[in-house]
């Protein structure tokens, strides 16, 4: 089945200068829950009730003086009429969203209608579970980011764009692989990229734009590239990267679960072994490190030490 089977036709488009006052009251008079942005000569994006409520509401902003286009979101996800139904979930479960505008393949200005998540799971009603998933993980993020960094959670700013210097910084980067390193020597935890250890949600829009795609899949392969190279690929096993949306923004959150063996971090030619003590990860000297982990992986280090006899 394709999506001009189930969209909804009847779409309503305001321009981006009205008021996000403004446009909620457009979106109760008519009962609709987003609208289509629309410039002169093209469609410049969508504005749904989710980005009020995060980006307007949630922020203490008024929305008697925010504009439509400084809240909507402008990197539009869209299809044509014939994609399928199977595909266009495919595209809300990847980027957790409910609306899909559809858009004229010979004439891209021209909105033929929408489809959203109520009209694909008439379909597919299995969609239905796999939001519901998606937004307990969301709630489980927000109560994350409002905490303080621990043990088990760490907030980094970015992966490697230094925005003060508005440059690559490789510090950041060994930052972040640190981090992961630590948690795995220890009990495991989360690793929150884009968030600063303030609390305050920055996103990934600047680390995206370090590479040459600058989108997440980008962003997602250099982080697995490098944790591979410089801790090993035996330890990709133990962690699950995710990118929810934060108050509008995209975040990636890396979620580490301990080790069954000893993980190294490779820097300059040099080996270095982390552990995850408080709310910071601890560098441990040759003496401390063989300690350590004698106590954490006994039968393995009882086994390595019988094998190299």
């Amino acid at each position: 089945m394709l999506v001009k089977d189930v969209m909804t036709r009847e779409i309503i488009a305001i321009p981006p200068d009205e008021t996000i006052e403004s446009a909620a009251v457009t979106m109760t008079r008519y009962g609709i829950s987003s609208l289509i942005i629309r410039g002169e000569r093209s469609v410049l994006g969508i504005l749904t009730e989710r980005d009020v409520l995060t980006r307007v509401v949630a922020c203490g902003e008024d929305p008697r003086e925010i504009k439509v286009g400084d809240v909507m979101t402008s990197q539009l996800i869209s299809v044509n009429p014939n994609t399928s139904v199977d595909e266009a979930s495919e595209l809300m479960l990847k980027n957790r969203i409910k609306k899909l505008p559809i858009i004229d393949n010979m004439k891209p200005d021209r909105v033929l209608g929408i489809v959203s998540l109520t009209d694909v799971a008439l379909v597919k009603p299995q969609l239905i579970k796999e939001f519901k998933k998606l937004e307990s993980e969301e709630k489980e993020i927000h109560r994350l980011v409002q905490q303080d960094e621990s043990q088990y959670l760490e907030f980094k700013a970015s992966l490697r764009f230094n925005s003060r210097q508005q440059c690559l910084d490789s510090d950041l980067e060994f930052n972040c692989l640190k981090t992961i390193c630590a948690f795995l020597n220890a009990e495991g935890g989360d690793l929150l990229i884009g968030v600063n250890d303030r609390n305050r949600v920055v996103g990934l829009k600047h680390d995206y734009k370090t590479f040459n795609k600058n989108n997440r899949d980008a962003f997602e392969n250099y982080l697995v590239n490098q944790i591979s190279q410089k801790i090993g690929n035996i330890f990709l096993q133990y962690i699950r990267t995710t990118f929810p949306k934060v108050y509008g923004k995209e975040i990636c959150r890396v979620n580490v679960m301990p080790s069954q063996e000893p993980a190294f971090l490779f820097n300059n030619g040099r080996q270095h072994f982390y552990v995850r003590a408080g709310n910071g990860s601890r560098p441990f000297n040759i003496r401390d490190s063989a300690h350590y982990m004698i106590e954490k992986w006994p039968e393995l280090m009882t086994s390595t030490v019988d094998v190299t006899a």
